[in-house]
């Protein structure tokens, strides 16, 4: 005969359990109700691990595209697959955790040992680049001081040998900004590689040296050590690799030989409509200095007189806008901005509305006063 107090603790133990099932069988139709793409979640995951590549690239480009409330949902089950087995899955949950961005933090610790040169160069590149997107301008701490180190080393006293990943990780430092700036001394070797050599079998090596001076521009200040170095590299690569004479724009004039010297490349470069990118960006960093730049306004007035087709209007704009940051010390091209406010107006479209609004604004600022009106011109 069974005491009571033992009939008690059965039909407590049964109550549990059953509310235990029922607890799971909540959370496993909770899951089943997260869907991507029509698919629910732990679909996919088994879908990564599919033999059919065809099926594992549907199931990653799904879980890339998924929506941002989904995120919190997906980071656990990445995290987890960074550590398995097969190559292919830790790639690709490297690439989706990154994608994901901050919401992410959590992969941080997982990823910095994918870096390792153990680990596959895919992989490599992939954890580099996400840890770059979860930390994008991070606040400083001891954890993005130890990523901050490992992806040093990758461009540095652990050089990789593949390209693509030193270009990942120099990107990723610039990612971080400021808090990674212990990287700064050691993007030098990155920065020289194979400088100058545009050989089809070099253009990885300048891949990684854009990404290197994008970093050093998203340093800005901090990183005025490499002013001379990126001058020089300007001068061999100039429209090549843009980005340096962007960087030197974000450094600013430490020296009184950084504006010259962009002055110097932009003259050297050949006509208005030619290497329009980079000129625009070499006139967008020339304004970016302001006042200091106005060395530079008897080059841009004789640009602006120069006439020449669509293909440098990019270029226009950009001459015209770096007048109205020089302000009142390029009071002098008050009439080569006039001449544009002119031509502005005389076609109907995207850029030459830019074209006359931007020189509308340039005339203010360099005049203190309200362009004339069309039948004063």
């Amino acid at each position: 005969m069974k005491k009571p107090w033992m009939t008690g603790l059965m039909v407590c133990a049964a109550a549990c359990l059953i509310a235990s099932s029922s607890a799971a069988a909540a959370g496993e139709e909770g899951e089943a109700e997260v869907k991507i793409g029509g698919k629910t979640l732990s679909t996919l995951v088994k879908q990564l691990d599919s033999s059919n590549r065809g099926l594992q690239v549907r199931a990653a480009r799904a879980l890339s595209e998924a929506p941002e409330e989904l995120y919190p949902k997906i980071v656990p089950k990445m995290i987890l697959l960074l550590e398995a087995e097969r190559e292919n899955l830790r790639f690709v949950a490297a690439q989706t955790l990154g994608n994901c961005g901050p919401v992410a933090r959590a992969a941080v610790p997982k990823l910095v040992p994918l870096l390792k040169g153990t680990q596959f160069e895919r992989n490599r590149a992939a954890a580099a680049k996400a840890l770059g997107q979860i930390l994008k301008d991070a606040k400083p701490s001891d954890e993005v001081e130890k990523v901050a180190q490992a992806l040093t080393a990758k461009v540095s006293d652990d050089w990789d040998q593949y390209s693509d990943v030193r270009r990942e990780a120099v990107r990723a430092l610039g990612m971080i900004g400021p808090a990674a700036k212990s990287c700064i001394s050691k993007l030098k070797r990155v920065m020289t590689d194979h400088v100058g050599d545009f050989k089809s079998q070099f253009m990885e090596h300048l891949l990684a040296r854009r990404e290197a001076a994008w970093t050093c521009g998203r340093m800005g200040l901090l990183a005025k050590e490499h002013i001379d170095l990126l001058i020089s590299m300007m001068h061999a690569e100039g429209p090549r690799n843009p980005e340096v004479v962007e960087a030197i724009g974000l450094i600013g004039p430490v020296h009184e030989n950084v504006i010259p010297n962009i002055i110097d490349k932009i003259e050297s470069t050949g006509r208005p409509g030619d290497a329009g990118g980079w000129k625009a960006k070499a006139f967008a960093a020339l304004g970016g200095l302001g006042a200091k730049s106005a060395p530079a306004v008897p080059l841009v007035r004789r640009m602006l007189q120069n006439t020449v087709g669509d293909n440098s209007l990019e270029v226009k704009i950009a001459m015209v806008k770096a007048l109205g940051q020089i302000g009142t010390a390029a009071k002098e091209a008050a009439p080569e901005i006039l001449s544009h406010i002119k031509m502005g107006e005389s076609r109907q479209n995207e850029q030459y509305k830019t074209l006359k609004e931007e020189s509308v604004k340039a005339y203010k600022a360099v005049t203190g006063q309200d362009p004339p009106s069309s039948e004063k011109r």
